[in-house]
C-alpha cells in the first residue's frame, strides 16, 4: 500500500538554530485519499533562538 504524508512547520524565521522551530504537524494519507492519522507536536525554543525581524513583521 503507497502512503503518502503531508507535513508543515511554524518557524520564527527562515534558518533553524538561530531562528526558533515552533510546530510541526503531519498527516498520512492513502493513495485514494483517506486520512490513516495525524501527528503534531509544539517544541520549546533553543535557548538563545530569537525570531527573525521580518518574519516578526
Amino acid at each position: 500500500m503507497e502512503i503518502y504524508v503531508n507535513t508543515d512547520v511554524e518557524t520564527d524565521g527562515p534558518i533553524p538554530g538561530p531562528h526558533p522551530l515552533l510546530s510541526f504537524g503531519s498527516a498520512a494519507y492513502t493513495a485514494e485519499g483517506k486520512l490513516i492519522g495525524t501527528f503534531s507536536a509544539n517544541l520549546v525554543e533553543l535557548e538563545g533562538a530569537v525570531g527573525h525581524p521580518k518574519t516578526m513583521e
